[in-house]
Order: structure tokens, then C-alpha cells, then sequence
């Protein structure tokens, strides 16, 4: 839910960006119809979240979100351009809604009889870290408007942020198994990552929005592969 999040500000700022382009607009639809769902599968009275401290303040947020995704878009259609403060809100509110899904999910980590794998937790990380780059490069590339300014999404900057992708890279080929799967995807991780993280550490210089945004995405799938992958090993040996 938190990589979802910040995919959609990040299609949000292509979306503005490239003058209301539709396929970001579609892009936005279907997160958050994927966030519904996954908001949904949490909030059921028969799941075990439902109960967890923090769910409501979650709920409250996304809809704060919701909103704020529905009348940016809107003004942008009949305008031709954001209020920069309402625009300011939305980014600062994914970082809100992003903090109390943290909190959830360490909530739930604490309540479970399962424990997670170490590789699992690796690409969830890399998983964040990727789409809050995506996020601040989109506007930073795109933006006309002074708000990108004080986007926060990514914490000691995008430098620091993306010198800590690779270190995690690092550490997830090192502890991989031998599934010829998980290599591959691993290697696709790689590769992505190498075509396009000399133009996130010069992020002012011969920007590529869509180049970013685009390959971005799909790094994020692959790590959802691979944690998913070793999650699903670790249950079956437990």
C-alpha cells in the first residue's frame, strides 16, 4: 500500500506535467483502485488488521488523499494548471498516510506468528526507496510550480536515498538463493537500476521523466516478485 501511494503521486506529477496526459490519468485510476482493494482486505471484520492500532487514522488519511488526488486532477482539467498549495498538501499527505502505514505494518509484524524473511524486508525497502525517487524526479523534471521544493518523500535527499538503494541492492545479491527465477529478476532489478540511476543522481540535468517513471515501475514489480518469492519460502519451511 505504501509503494502504491507514492506510485500514484508520482503518476500525478507525470500526469501534470505532460499536460493532463491520459495514461497517467489511467495510471492514477488503477492505483487507487488498488489501494481500495488492499484497503478493503484490511479493514474486513474477519481480518486480523481490523483490529490493529492505527487502521482508522490509516482510513482517514487515504480519504484525505482521495480527495486531494480528485480536486488537483480536476482543476488541472478545468484550468490548465494546480493550486500549488493544494498540490503542496497532496505530497505532504503521502508522507502522512506513508508514516501510519509504517506503523501498521510494524503493528502487525508484532501480532503475527510469522515471522518475515530478511530478504522479503529487503526489497520492501528497495521497493519504497524506488518509488519515492520516482515521485520527487517527476516533479522535480516536470513541476513549473515552487512546491516540488519542499516535497520531503525522500528523507536526507534523493542522492542519499538512491546511494541506499544500491547498498541494499548489494546486500539482496549477496544473501539470493539459487532459483534461476529469482536470478533473473534479480538481474532485470540490476540492469534497470544501472540505466537509470545516473539520471536520478543528476536529476537537474537532461531530465527523462518518462524514461524514469517508466523503468521505476517496473523495478518496483520485480522487487514485489522477489519478496514474494521468499516470503512464500519461509512459510513453507515454517
Amino acid at each position: 500500500m505504501r509503494i502504491v501511494s507514492y506510485a500514484i503521486l508520482s503518476d500525478y506529477y507525470m500526469f501534470s506535467g505532460l499536460e493532463g496526459d491520459s495514461r497517467y490519468n489511467r495510471e492514477i485510476e488503477s492505483g487507487i483502485k488498488q489501494f481500495d482493494s488492499h484497503l478493503d482486505e484490511i479493514t474486513a471484520s474477519s481480518a486480523p488488521t481490523s483490529k490493529l492500532d492505527g487502521v482508522a487514522k490509516v482510513v482517514k488519511s487515504w480519504q484525505e488523499y482521495k480527495k486531494l488526488l480528485e480536486v488537483n486532477r480536476a482543476d488541472f482539467l478545468t484550468q490548465g494548471y494546480a493550486n500549488a498549495r493544494l498540490v503542496d498538501e497532496l505530497s505532504k499527505n503521502a508522507v502522512t498516510l506513508n508514516e501510519e502505514l509504517q506503523n501498521l505494518y510494524d503493528n502487525l509484524k508484532q501480532s503475527s506468528d510469522f515471522p518475515i524473511s530478511s530478504q522479503t524486508e529487503l526489497t520492501r525497502q528497495m521497493g519504497i526507496i524506488i518509488q519515492t525517487l520516482t515521485a520527487e524526479y517527476a516533479a522535480r523534471s516536470t513541476s513549473s510550480l515552487g512546491q516540488v521544493m519542499v516535497i520531503k518523500i525522500n528523507e536526507g535527499g534523493m542522492e542519499k536515498q538512491a546511494a541506499q538503494f544500491d547498498k541494499l541492492l548489494a546486500q539482496l545479491k549477496t544473501n539470493t538463493d539459487k532459483d534461476k527465477s529469482i536470478y533473473r529478476s534479480l538481474d532485470q532489478v540490476e540492469v534497470k537500476w544501472e540505466f537509470i540511476n545516473k539520471s536520478i543522481f543528476n536529476y537537474n540535468e537532461n531530465a527523462v521523466p518518462f524514461v524514469i517513471s517508466t523503468y521505476g515501475d517496473r523495478i518496483a514489480q520485480n522487487l514485489v516478485s522477489i519478496g514474494d518469492h521468499y516470503n512464500r519460502s519461509m512459510q513453507a519451511k515454517k
